[in-house]
């Protein structure tokens, strides 16, 4: 976007150190890029600009929040926790949605929905299991309680009302797996 918006003024330079008006220019721009490319009034301004003896491509600097923004300090901050929303991301950095929005997009990031996993097996979660299972095979030894025990079909219905959140990945890079929180506490 930035580098469109230089390559115009060069444009609309040449055409002012040709003698032409902002009129002009603007017309000849839109008919080579098209009607929204560029409006009148911004031709104008850059006239006026130019006429005052400031030739220079560089926008003057305005009042508001910042416009710059660091980088890594929000590569840093998306690490720390790839669900963070652009208006959260906007907050800590005190700019607006919309630059952050534009220098993801620079960057390559978007936000894709995790992939959802049954439950993520660890070790601490491993042991407990067997020793369980070590257990209830002894406590069968002594009374055979399994022979009790009647099966059906084995799928447990539950409710859950879990929303899937979107994480912040590169375009060709896979989504994120999470496990399914509070499912298999």
């Amino acid at each position: 976007m930035e580098c469109k918006n230089e390559h115009f003024l060069h444009i609309l330079r040449f055409y002012f150190r040709k003698g032409k008006k902002a009129a002009e220019a603007h017309k000849e721009i839109c008919e080579v890029y098209g009607v929204d490319c560029i409006t009148d009034r911004t031709c104008q301004n850059w006239f006026k600009k130019f006429r005052s003896g400031d030739f220079s491509l560089k926008d003057d600097q305005r009042s508001g929040r910042p416009t710059e923004v660091d980088d890594d300090q929000m590569k840093a901050i998306i690490e720390e926790d790839r669900h963070i929303t652009v208006r959260e991301i906007a907050e800590r950095l005190n700019v607006s949605h919309t630059t952050i929005e534009n220098h993801l997009k620079c960057l390559g990031l978007v936000k894709k929905l995790d992939i959802w996993v049954p439950h993520i097996l660890k070790e601490i979660h491993l042991t407990p299991r067997i020793n369980i299972c070590d257990m209830h095979l002894k406590c069968n030894e002594a009374d055979p309680f399994l022979k009790r025990i009647i099966t059906g079909d084995e799928k447990w219905v539950m409710y859950s009302n879990i929303i899937r959140k979107r994480s912040w990945s590169k375009r060709d890079e896979p989504a994120q797996s999470t496990s399914k929180a509070e499912l298999h506490q």
